[in-house]
């Protein structure tokens, strides 16, 4: 295949990959070169002095990729994928790869009448279908953003840049954590201590800053109601509360004050939602 063409369905890969795993990759001009480099360079073989299809269209070498990992896991694996699907593109010509190179035996995954001479008017077809195909996934891609949120926030912190929708007025927000979500329709941050639940309707847009995995537990502490107005308690979401009657609520500590502000000094038993990371729970256990 032509380098633009490899270029071209190495972005829609990785594209795909963005969705199937619900992660951004393609998230700085650094992954966008590390795209475009890596999944041309088994075609300058000519520059060592090797024949070319040859040990740099072989499935080892797509192992130099780590060669990033000093960068980060992430832009390992875009050169990874870029450098495997250089592989596939090839598979999908007239030649084919001999992936397992000096061995012979050489691989295709087309059949033999359907495999694209390189140069050809179906090649520019292809590459004409793989554009189109990469808008059109980046587009879907944004839509389902806020579904990435919704499935990240079972098991992970999440933190988003966000606008909405409210009253007809519209709000903005560079870095909001996701505290609840009901992992469907409506997600909720805390804004000025106080829980405010957004549907899906009120969502303007939304984009992932960062994720980390972490353990998620209920814990339970009996203060006063005048004390849940305290900072400490602002950004704690509670879940339930026992003043003598058992009570589900979701909320923060001072959605709950306000509730019970009328009985300052009563003590009420609560429950409220904690995380700790994944990595920092294994340490303690002694695990690494």
């Amino acid at each position: 295949m032509k380098w633009v063409t490899h270029i071209a369905f190495a972005f829609f890969i990785v594209k795909l990959t963005e969705i199937a795993l619900m992660i951004d990759l393609l998230d700085s001009y650094v992954a966008y070169a590390v795209v475009t480099f890596f999944t041309v360079l088994p075609d300058l073989d000519f520059l060592i002095g090797l024949k070319h299809r040859t040990y740099t269209h072989t499935i080892y070498f797509t192992a130099f990729a780590f060669i990033l990992l000093p960068l980060g896991l992430k832009l390992a694996f875009i050169a990874w994928i870029s450098m495997f699907s250089h592989l596939i593109t090839d598979m999908m010509t007239v030649s084919g790869v001999k992936l397992f190179y000096p061995k012979p035996t050489v691989y295709y995954i087309l059949p033999p009448e359907w495999r694209i001479r390189v140069g050809s008017n179906t090649e520019f077809f292809v590459l004409g279908a793989l554009i189109l195909g990469t808008i059109l996934i980046g587009n879907v891609a944004g839509v389902t953003e806020l579904q990435k949120v919704y499935e990240l926030s079972r098991d992970h912190d999440v933190t988003v840049k966000l606008s909405w929708i409210e009253n007809g007025v519209v709000y903005s927000s560079e870095y909001e954590k996701v505290v609840w979500t009901d992992y469907k329709s409506k997600i909720g941050i805390v804004q000025n201590g106080k829980l405010k639940i957004l549907n899906d309707k009120q969502i303007l847009n939304v984009e992932i800053v960062n994720s980390h995995k972490v353990q998620r537990y209920l814990k339970h502490a009996t203060v006063k109601v005048k004390d849940l107005k305290k900072s400490v308690w602002k950004n704690r979401l509670i879940v339930e509360y026992d003043d003598g009657d058992y009570h589900e609520f979701l909320g923060t500590g001072r959605d709950l004050y306000y509730k019970l502000k009328n009985n300052p000094n009563q003590k009420v038993k609560v429950a409220y939602v904690c995380s700790r990371s994944l990595e920092s729970s294994l340490g303690s256990m002694g695990i690494t």
